[in-house]
């Protein structure tokens, strides 16, 4: 009888209206067809109600109704309402009328370079600090402060690392309990060309790390090719500490390492760093998928991954951007807490058989988004995943995933359905080519950052009117 009684308007249906005799009609005009924006009721007696479309609500008592809308982003374009807040008197027995307007206002975003760090390869700040830590493949730790580049750097390993192929120091992260205990980690290639983790501490300079705190968490042998170390390390929202390794190197996956639970390649490996030491560098999770099976690696989290250079967390789930090899680039979503996916390398490239004509697709998690590389790398040849955004300077684009490609120099974003591994939009923001895209980073405030290859970093801004 409820749903009814609403005119089948979609939405949340809150709580029940108190018995009445009267009505009102909220109509939504100037949105796109597909296009949806949450529009809340709220009226006497604690009723409230989310719409999404025109809808009548019927059985209301007489009182005032409160209608609030908010602007919504489809693609590059922000639809406002005109009247953000209205409060509409309903009499008893009577029928009262609403109506929500949309005007369509493009949403443009630019870039704005913030720095120039020959080899820089990310960026990333600790919860709640000013700083920008800037990643160098060479081996330092830069920090940018106030807009300008401190003289020391954070941290300086060159010596101790291999830049060989794709090698180098390639990214960092801060422990969730950095404020209290100074930890962070770092993830690099050694001379032997193995994939190593470490822990470091800050010293007594907060702008300086303790150069002789190393921890070494973990190594994964590497030493037959120079390519595809993968090359993220990151905490997800569970406090465990995650890296993405590449499959071992050269065409194909000659190692086998994507689908072999016995190897910690081509793998998202999951560890519990909370009480590392040197006679205890990790423990295993107790949910890991493998945890007490024979034959399969307990770090593992998920697998058939080739070269996972970068991923991402958010509360839609775990984004892992995957190079491909000969045609096909992925972008996989999984939810979060999702683990022993089988993303299918190297019997599968994105949606495309791999290894033969024709392959078994059972057990494997296809890709939530892929393209095809094109005649000439037309449309890229190595995505690059970025982030999530939840910043405050451009509200409207909040829950969108933004990713680049190596060859593509662009700046694209998707949005999950929130149903499974789906995606429900995809836009492009047209921004200026700047090149080679190396990485993305994201500063304390949850603001965005592009990494060129040729050292430069870019703020990703707003560059339209803001919508409201």
């Amino acid at each position: 009888m409820l749903l009814a009684g609403c005119g089948g308007g979609g939405g949340d249906p809150g709580n029940p209206p108190p018995a009445g005799n009267a009505s009102l009609a909220v109509t939504l005009a100037g949105l796109p067809a597909g296009v949806t924006s949450p529009v809340n009721i709220a009226g006497p007696g604690g009723f409230t109600r989310d719409i999404t479309q025109s809808t009548t609500l019927t059985n209301l008592v007489a009182g005032n109704y409160t209608v609030s809308a908010q602007s919504v982003v489809s693609g590059a374009t922000t639809y406002r309402p005109a009247v953000a807040q209205q409060t509409i008197a309903v009499a008893a027995g009577a029928s009262a009328s609403a109506s929500v307007d949309y005007s369509a206002i493009a949403l443009t975003l630019g870039l704005r370079e913030v720095a120039d760090v020959d080899g820089a390869v990310f960026v990333t700040a600790p919860a709640g600090d000013a700083r920008l830590f800037i990643v160098e493949r060479g081996g330092r730790i830069r920090i940018m402060r106030d807009g300008r580049m401190l003289t020391l750097p954070f941290l300086d390993i060159s010596g101790r690392i291999s830049t060989q192929g794709e090698g180098g120091l390639l990214s960092m992260a801060f422990d969730p309990q950095f404020e209290r205990n100074g930890h962070f980690f770092i993830y690099y290639t050694d001379f032997n060309r193995n994939i190593v983790v470490d822990r470091y501490t800050v010293s007594g300079n907060a702008d300086i790390a303790n150069a002789t705190s190393a921890l070494q968490i973990i190594s994964i042998a590497h030493s037959a090719f120079t390519n595809h170390y993968g090359g993220l390390v990151a905490f997800g929202p569970d406090g465990f500490l995650y890296l993405a390794t590449g499959d071992g190197g050269g065409a194909g996956d000659p190692l086998r390492s994507g689908q072999d639970l016995t190897s910690l390649l081509g793998k998202m490996l999951r560890l519990d760093v909370a009480n590392a030491s040197a006679t205890k560098r990790y423990d295993i999770p107790p949910s890991n998928p493998f945890v007490g099976m024979s034959a399969r690696r307990n770090e593992i989290w998920a697998s058939g991954l080739r070269n996972p250079w970068r991923f991402a967390f958010d509360t839609s789930g775990l984004y892992i951007a995957d190079a491909g090899q000969d045609r096909r680039e992925e972008i996989n979503l999984a939810s979060l807490g999702q683990g022993g996916l089988n993303y299918g390398w190297n019997i599968m490239e994105g949606s495309l058989c791999y290894v033969s004509a024709a392959c078994g697709q059972a057990g494997l998690t296809l890709p939530a988004l892929e393209y095809d590389h094109g005649a000439n790398d037309v449309n890229g040849c190595s995505v690059i995943g970025g982030y999530v955004y939840r910043g405050k300077a451009v509200p409207e684009l909040a829950g969108r995933y933004f990713y680049s490609d190596f060859c593509g120099g662009y700046l694209k974003s998707l949005l999950a359905s929130g149903a499974g591994n789906g995606v429900r939009e995809q836009a492009d923001w047209s921004i200026p080519d700047i090149g080679n895209v190396v990485s993305f980073g994201r500063d304390a405030d949850g603001e965005l950052y592009i990494v060129a290859a040729d050292g430069r970093i870019h703020k990703i801004i707003r560059t339209s009117a803001p919508a409201s």
